[in-house]
């Protein structure tokens, strides 16, 4: 108290008058003294003490202005400056009664920052205070204005902010779109700047900076961690090498925080090369257009599609082992710089053929090797000859010939497949004793080869070479060959049937009578006819001398010549319209061989009814059976076919058993015993079909890459392997 006391005398002014009382000066000190405001306003030069009769603090006059008595003081951004404001009267002294609300802002603001913190503070013993005003941005020459209603204002003293601690980074501007391979200019800047964004011009710190969004899959090329000059990393010479829009970089430093730019688009370079990008299959079938349709893309030298290029490309081939033409549109503009080559086809057979792309100057690109063969959707096997369906929609045939069966136009015998005359697209075919017959992809019946029963159904009986159309204008799903005779299911369910119908085969009553001179008059129908029994059908299998089907509800029905039961319905009496088969089971498709028929359900079980001389139902006995057993073995099976004597089918996981007779290899497991339970092909193919031969003795089926296999019997080249040798086990049919 006595310091306060002996500071405050030196700040008073004596003018006690003369004939005062020689104690009023300590009298205006003590009372002046127990105002504590009064004391730091004076302390702090905001007052002048006057001991008088008219002096006195409390004795000030009316408040006129406002007063900075603490300057703020120079900071960092965000820093409190913490300054002082008295409310005083016109001679500057502190009206310590008044408690105004003062305001301060900013006066001088060269560098646009802001002033944060309580602005508007009450004063108390006529002075506010204001300890957390702070400003955000770094610069010189700020200035605070204070002012409290009709008062005088006043003006602070200039004072720095300067630039916090470093603590995130930022891209200066947005990356320029550039070129592939090209270096992003101008050059990638990073700011290195405290938390309110500004610089630090004396930061050295290391910064890097990546590919964040990457649209198209680039690589950032160059110096991409350069230590900060002047509060600034520069980085020249960075580029990405891949095309795309929306691409960002991100740059980071340590613990400071890291930016993302905004986006930018790298664009192709200059066009440089010519790529496949989309190669030839493995195997494409022979003179069917090559699918999917190859593309040839125009690049930059970063493999980039130059979208902009319309240079003409062409293609030709390169190796060329099957000596093939390629046919079709060679030569292509691109669309957005890809040309697009959908009808390209080669005739001849082949492994290892490449395709050249050119473009002017452009470097070329070769194709990766691809062959060209036959490509099966589905293969028959009948009488010592083969046919089957290209994925195109050709049909081929090979083998025996004699009546003009192979549909070439000719009646010589084929050891390797040859296209069937005529130009048609089918979508299967069926091969019976000595006539094929085929739908095509228009729904309309054909048929070729012997006609000596009206089995081709055009209304005679003369042989065809070629296909001819069955009569009648029936559109057809399905047609199926038998013996003699052929039926087939009608796109609204209706079974029909033609040819030969000595035996009931045709299911149906005809009274015309078919022979040629030197053979026996026997009934048959030259053109289709309607099985009895108005049944909607979704399948039918023609045997040797009776027929079976599978309608809409899953019952199977059959006809015709029964002696050995295998029209399954319990009895040997021949039928001439469809009886059921007993047992109620419920089937997906039935086949009709020489003399026994087999089914799967729709549960994949399979049964055979019928002959068993050789094990051909597969039951594990040799004894004939008149209504459905069971095959043994539990195996689940996809589709079955009934041969002669013998069975096949494949398994849901795509295996082919076989059973029953083996003549001549024709159950494909290396041997000629006969198996009376099922035993898997040999070879360990994949297949998605497999066919038994009625009237001969050998297999064939289709993988599920469609390559075609065929066993057994080959005395007329029926397997299609270039020989007449017999094979115990698959052999591919010839490219």
């Amino acid at each position: 108290m006595k310091g306060t006391l002996s500071r405050l005398k030196s700040r008073s002014t004596h003018r006690t008058p003369p004939d005062g009382p020689a104690g009023v000066h300590r009298t205006c000190l003590i009372a002046f003294m127990r105002s504590r405001a009064a004391v730091a306003a004076l302390l702090a030069g905001a007052v002048t003490l006057s001991c008088g009769s008219s002096t006195q603090p409390h004795g000030a006059g009316p408040a006129a202005k406002v007063a900075f008595t603490v300057q703020p003081s120079n900071a960092t951004a965000g820093a409190g400056i913490a300054p002082a404001v008295a409310i005083q009267d016109a001679s500057g002294n502190t009206v310590t009664s008044a408690t105004n609300a003062v305001t301060v802002a900013l006066g001088a603001n060269l560098a646009g920052g802001a002033l944060s913190g309580t602005t508007t503070v009450d004063a108390v013993n006529g002075v506010a205070t204001f300890p957390g005003l702070s400003i955000n941005t770094a610069g010189s020459g700020y200035t605070l204005v204070a002012s409290s209603g009709t008062l005088t204002s006043a003006t602070s003293a200039a004072f720095t902010i300067a630039p916090a601690a470093a603590a995130k980074l930022a891209f200066a501007g947005r990356p320029s779109d550039a070129t592939a391979g090209v270096a992003l200019a101008p050059a990638i800047a990073v700011a290195i700047q405290d938390a309110f964004g500004n610089a630090l011009p004396n930061a050295t710190n290391a910064v890097t900076v990546a590919i964040a969004t990457n649209p198209g899959g680039g690589t950032l090329s160059g110096t991409n961690t350069v230590n900060a000059a002047n509060g600034v990393a520069s980085f020249t010479g960075l580029s990405i090498n891949k095309a795309g829009s929306g691409y960002t970089l991100v740059a980071s430093s340590g613990a400071l925080t890291g930016t993302t730019s905004a986006t930018f688009t790298i664009t192709p370079a200059a066009a440089a090369k010519l790529v496949f990008t989309l190669q030839p299959p493995t195997f494409a079938e022979r003179a069917q257009p090559i699918v999917p349709a190859l593309t040839v893309a125009i690049q930059d030298g970063f493999s980039n599609t130059v979208t902009s290029s319309t240079d003409a490309v062409t293609l030709a081939l390169g190796t060329n082992p099957g000596g093939g033409t390629l046919s079709g549109t060679t030569t292509v503009n691109p669309s957005a710089g890809i040309a697009t080559f959908p009808d390209l086809s080669i005739d001849q057979s082949g492994s290892g053929y490449a395709l050249v792309a050119a473009s002017g100057t452009l470097t070329s690109a070769t194709s990766a090797p691809f062959g060209i063969r036959f490509v099966f959707a589905g293969v028959s096997v009948g009488g010592y000859y083969t046919c089957g369906v290209t994925t195109g929609g050709a049909a081929f045939c090979w083998g025996s010939n004699v009546s003009g069966q192979v549909g070439d136009g000719t009646t010589m015998t084929r050891l390797t497949p040859v296209p069937v005359s005529g130009g048609l697209a089918f979508t299967k075919v069926s091969v019976g004793l000595f006539h094929t017959c085929g739908v095509a992809t228009s729904g309309a019946a054909y048929c070729w080869g012997d006609n000596s029963r009206g089995q081709l159904g055009d209304g005679t009986m003369t042989d065809r070479l070629t296909p001819v159309p069955v009569s009648g204008s029936l559109t057809f799903t399905t047609v199926s060959t038998g013996d003699q005779h052929t039926c087939g299911v009608t796109t609204s369910g209706a079974a029909y049937c033609w040819g030969l119908d000595d035996a009931g085969q045709l299911g149906a009553s005809s009274s015309e009578l078919c022979s040629r001179p030197g053979e026996t008059v026997g009934p048959c129908s030259t053109a289709p006819i309607a099985v009895s029994g108005g049944l909607a059908f979704v399948g039918v299998s023609a045997g040797d001398y009776h027929t079976c089907g599978v309608t809409t509800s899953g019952a199977a029905y059959c006809w015709g010549y029964n002696a050995n039961g295998q029209l399954g319905d319990g009895t040997t009496t021949t039928r001439l319209s469809p009886v059921p088969v007993s047992g109620g089971l419920t089937f997906a498709a039935v086949s009709a061989g020489f003399a026994h028929t087999c089914g799967v359900t729709t549960g994949g079980g399979a049964y055979c009814w019928g002959d068993n001389s050789d094990g051909g139902l597969g039951d594990g006995t040799t004894t004939a059976r008149l209504s459905p057993v069971p095959v043994s073995g539990g195996l689940t099976f996809a589709t079955l076919s009934a041969g002669t004597g013998y069975t096949c089918g494949v398994t849901t996981g795509g295996t082919a058993d076989c059973w029953g007779g083996n003549t001549a290899g024709a159950l494909g497991d290396g041997t000629v015993t006969s198996r009376l339970s099922p035993v898997p092909v040999s070879g360990g193919l994949t297949f998605a079909a497999v066919n038994a031969a009625s009237w001969s003795f050998h297999t064939c089926g289709v993988t599920t890459s469609g390559a075609a296999f065929c066993w057994g019997e080959n005395a007329d080249g029926e397997l299609g392997d270039g020989t007449m040798a017999t094979r115990l086990s698959p052999v591919r049919v010839a490219l």
